[in-house]
């Protein structure tokens, strides 16, 4: 694999003399979803912010082999004192770092629509919710298609479909050759997209094996056509019973698929894990 950024014994030393993270060595590599987990206060953001540019480490070095890289990044809290409405900000941003305002409108545009912010576009930033302004703060960070993208827990404050969204845009900029780096505590939504996972506990970082989820969901859903669902890829059966589409979906598309199901105003009764065996004896 293609190195994209190499840590070399960070640490950090804030000037109360607790020090947050020790001699901590990390190789990133390009095209890869590596996520860093641990408790509150274990130093996450702060390796997150170090590695962004956005804070300096006390001591260690951080080497780009490619010497040049656009780095995207949304803070755990992203500010929300700024006065722009969301299309301002995008312009202003996309213009700053040299993009065609053609291609940049397209852009904004697409990614408006995805996380469900056209009819806020004009609106400004500060007066949004939460969740909304942290919908702004995720589509600044890939307005430009970075090669490294960094998200603090971006699912925090947002609904079930922009969740959904955000799997797949992350699914997407990996095929593209972002590599993402993540913090979460949602592993239900984001574990199957990750490729490597780190934990940081006492200032040092490991690395802990990839769980490969080999289960099976049960969606139990109504109002939406068995004909609809039956090409929509991750499915493995789909049951007709009493007014209710059974789906049994693969663990890691499951998201995706519960996504679609709201998006066509479906309802959800039930999900479940249910095995093979359970599957096929299902008639």
């Amino acid at each position: 694999m293609e190195k994209l950024i190499e840590l070399k014994n960070i640490s950090k030393v804030y000037t109360d003399k607790k020090n947050v993270l020790r001699n901590i060595s990390l190789t990133i590599n390009k095209k890869q979803v590596i996520a860093i987990l641990g408790g509150n206060g274990t130093g996450k953001s702060t390796l997150l912010r170090i590695i962004a540019g956005v804070e300096r480490p006390t001591s260690g070095k951080i080497n780009y082999p490619n010497k040049t890289i656009k780095i995207g990044y949304v803070p755990e809290r992203f500010p929300k004192n700024i006065r722009f409405s969301p299309s301002e900000y995008f312009l202003y941003m996309g213009k700053m770092s040299g993009a065609s305002k053609d291609g940049l409108t397209k852009r904004i545009d697409n990614l408006l629509h995805r996380f469900q912010l056209e009819g806020l576009k004009n609106q400004r930033i500060m007066e949004l919710s939460k969740g909304n302004i942290q919908k702004v703060g995720l589509i600044q960070s890939i307005l430009l298609k970075p090669n490294l993208l960094i998200l603090d827990e971006p699912l925090s404050g947002l609904d079930f479909e922009a969740q959904g969204e955000l799997v797949k845009i992350i699914g997407e900029l990996k095929q593209q050759g972002t590599t993402i780096l993540i913090t979460y505590h949602e592993s239900n939504i984001l574990e199957s997209t990750v490729d490597n996972t780190f934990l940081i506990h006492n200032g040092n970082i490991s690395e802990t094996e990839t769980t490969v989820k080999q289960s099976i969901k049960l969606l139990i859903i109504r109002n939406v056509e068995k004909s609809v669902v039956k090409d929509w890829g991750g499915i493995h059966k789909v049951v007709e019973k009493d007014q209710q589409l059974y789906l049994y979906v693969s663990a890691k598309e499951s998201d995706v698929i519960l996504s679609r199901v709201l998006q066509l105003k479906g309802s959800v009764e039930a999900v479940s894990t249910v095995t093979l065996d359970e599957m096929e004896r299902t008639i």
